[in-house]
This record gives C-alpha cells, structure tokens and sequence, in this order.
C-alpha cells in the first residue's frame, strides 16, 4: 500500500521541527520568484536552493521522527507550489535577445507538469474524504520531486554564471532539454498514483 492512515493533528505537531522547515519552504517561495522576476539570478539561485535543501532535512527529520498524514500533503503541496513559482519564472523570463513570447520553457510543458499536480493534489484529497487515508509519495513521486528541483537548480545557477548568454537563454537551450527529465517523470509518477489507487477507490 502507497498510503497511510490519517493522525488527528494537535497544535504541538504543527511546531514539529520538520513542519517548521517544510513551511520555511514556502517563506522562500515569495522573495524567490521575485528575484527571478528581477533578473538577481544569483540571489534566485541562493533562496531555491535553500528551500530545496529543507526539503531534503524535513524528510530526514521526518522519517526519524515519525510522520503525520498532515506534515505528508503539506510538504507535498508546498513542493508543488515552489516549483509552480519556477516554472512560471522560466515561462515568463524575457530576454532582448530572446523572440518575442519566447520563454526559456514552453507554455506546453508547464501546463503539463502543474496539470498533473494538480489533478493527483485533488486525487489524493478526494482520495482522503472517501477513505480517511493519505496517499503517500511513492518512490517515482520522489524521483520526479528530486528531479525537478535539480533540473531547477542547475538551470539557476547557469543563469547567474553564464552571464546570461545566448547559449543558455536560448528558447531552444540546456533547460529545456533538461526539463524532459523532470517531465517524463512527473507523467510516470501520476499514472503509478492513479493505477495504484483505482482499485481502492472502486472496493
């Protein structure tokens, strides 16, 4: 079973180490997106990787310590808005030197990524009120989560070393090929979930 049972929440588990990093990650969201916005790529690059690598410590110190079904969809949920923030950053970022209505990603592949995450965030939520059970991330939900603040990161910081040159800014260039990685495995994980699931649904 990729679930687990639902723990009714005291005030104290919201205080619980791993609840307190996973919310940071949504602090970080914010000044993120706007030095994006800005074009402070290197401060972009700083805050994504510190919310990334309070992903990595929450999960730790969560799996130490024990999870709730609360600190499990939050820190899923917050994953998703964090990279929603970046996405769209990579959609929206414009260059002189870019075509006109040209991000660094196409439209197409945020709408297929935030499409998915959407649908299986409602999934698991109806997934919840019918059984009172929390789907749990399975090993391709990690895989997927892993890799796309990866693929981020890396395309940060070859924005704020490469200068912004014509190779990386590119509509054509290193992220969006490297967003195929994050994207095959956003497309897998969401069919795992659901063929995963269905059944139970259906019992």
């Amino acid at each position: 079973m990729i679930f687990q049972k639902i723990n009714y929440m005291k005030f104290p588990d919201l205080l619980r180490l791993a609840n307190l990093l996973t919310f940071s990650r949504l602090l970080l969201t914010l000044p993120f997106f706007l030095c994006f916005r800005a074009k402070l790529m290197l401060p972009a690059a700083v805050f994504f990787s510190i919310a990334g690598i309070t992903d990595y410590f929450d999960g730790k110190i969560a799996r130490k310590r024990g999870t709730t079904s609360f600190g499990s969809f939050m820190d899923s949920l917050i994953d998703k808005i964090l990279v929603a923030a970046a996405l769209i950053g990579f959609y929206l970022f414009r260059h002189d030197n870019l075509e006109d209505g040209v991000g660094l990603i196409p439209i197409w592949m945020v709408l297929v990524i935030l499409g998915r995450e959407v649908f299986i965030t409602g999934f698991r939520v109806f997934f919840a009120a019918v059984h009172g059970e929390v789907i749990s991330a399975n090993r391709w939900g990690k895989y997927k989560t892993a890799s796309q603040l990866i693929v981020i990161i890396i395309g940060l910081v070859l924005l704020s070393f490469n200068g912004i040159s014509d190779f990386v800014i590119h509509h054509n260039g290193p992220i969006y090929f490297m967003m195929y990685l994050p994207l095959v495995l956003t497309i897998v994980s969401g069919i795992e979930i659901l063929y995963g699931n269905l059944k139970t649904i259906s019992t």
